[in-house]
């Protein structure tokens, strides 16, 4: 009989874009950061192209909205969580309404943290706010 392994604990980065800007650095520091501790990593933007694109790694999952600003994103968010169903949906401070009302709309248990830009904070708050962590 295969041996069973639980899924990765799932989480989705929502950034207002991918502007070479040390909080969107530290904040692509933290995905990698997460995705070395075993977590599964989706970085989703508005407009997925910018500097820092190709600064993620491979294995980081990258999910353009198609859309122009944060602001205009909720909706979109909202279908990617209900189709990604990720664990915990980490956001920037400025913009953590978006991530509230994605997932008021996506109807998703899925917790949210709000992203200072220290990468060593945000990591022990999405420890600390996640469900499981193998």
């Amino acid at each position: 009989m295969p041996s069973l392994t639980p899924a990765p604990l799932a989480i989705a980065l929502f950034l207002p874009d991918l502007a070479d800007r040390p909080d969107r650095r530290s904040a692509v520091d933290l995905a990698h950061q997460l995705l070395h501790a075993g977590a599964a990593v989706d970085v989703v933007a508005p407009m997925g192209g910018g500097p820092l694109r190709a600064a993620l790694a491979p294995s980081v999952g990258q999910i353009d909205l198609a859309k122009r600003h944060a602001a205009t994103s909720a909706l979109a968010l909202a279908r990617v969580v209900s189709e990604r169903q990720p664990a915990l949906l980490a956001i920037p401070q400025h913009v953590v309404w978006v991530g509230r009302l994605a997932l008021m709309l996506a109807r998703s248990d899925a917790r949210l943290v709000a992203l200072t830009d220290d990468v060593e904070i945000d990591f022990a708050a999405i420890r600390a706010a996640t469900p499981r962590w193998d």
